[in-house]
């Protein structure tokens, strides 16, 4: 890496720093995201270790165990930039506003986990309109998970041994979810149809 761009800190009240692999130049969310948490919505940021979100991987509530922050100069990794996923744009509530997330981020959508990167279509999933410095925070919890973060189930940082669901791997799958997308665009949606924040929508693939 470059400079102090591997250097993270866990959240909370200690100052600890930690070595963060280069992998999470490319994975994890901007601070302004809102995940879901026991008490309702909460930005990315505002979340520390001990926090209770809701979790899809086993259903429930599951404590954070640490959240890791990592800063990335686009100037010299522009591969890490971050991508912009439009409201609605995988499914009328997910997301449920625009969001922001790291190129190499996985969504679960159809039961598998898909790199956001694989989904750009320049439309409704593109590159974010960001230059300079960008943050990436990490959440881990006691296991592989899935969060809710603004209405797109996202999974969390690898904990052990195992993932949360499959990686995709079927060329035929990645096709059809990304024919699904496309199709949304531009569709117009009722007013008040994008539901409560943090309930995700049908799986894709169930039809529009």
């Amino acid at each position: 890496m470059h400079g102090n761009q591997g250097a993270g800190r866990y959240k909370g009240s200690g100052t600890a720093h930690c070595q963060v692999p280069d992998v999470c130049a490319f994975t994890g969310l901007i601070p302004s995201c809102m995940a879901v948490t026991i008490e309702g919505e909460r930005r990315l940021d505002k979340i520390y270790p001990g926090d209770i979100l809701l979790v899809l991987g086993r259903i429930g509530y599951s404590p954070v165990q640490r959240v890791t922050e990592v800063g990335i100069d686009l100037s010299l990794r522009p591969e890490a930039r971050p991508l912009l996923i439009r409201t609605g744009a995988l499914d009328a509530r997910s997301p449920i506003r625009d969001t922001v997330v790291a190129p190499q981020s996985l969504l679960c959508l159809d039961e598998v986990l898909v790199p956001a990167a694989a989904l750009v279509n320049g439309r409704s999933i593109l590159p974010a309109p960001v230059s300079g410095q960008v943050r990436y925070l990490h959440v881990e919890m006691c296991v592989h998970e899935m969060i809710i973060v603004d209405g797109i189930r996202v999974a969390t940082e690898p904990a052990g041994d195992g993932l949360c669901r499959p990686l995709l791997e079927a060329p035929e799958a990645l096709d059809r979810i990304r024919a699904y997308i496309a199709a949304r665009i531009d569709r117009p949606e009722a007013p008040g149809s994008l539901g409560q924040p943090g309930i995700p929508g049908p799986r894709l693939g169930r039809g529009p």
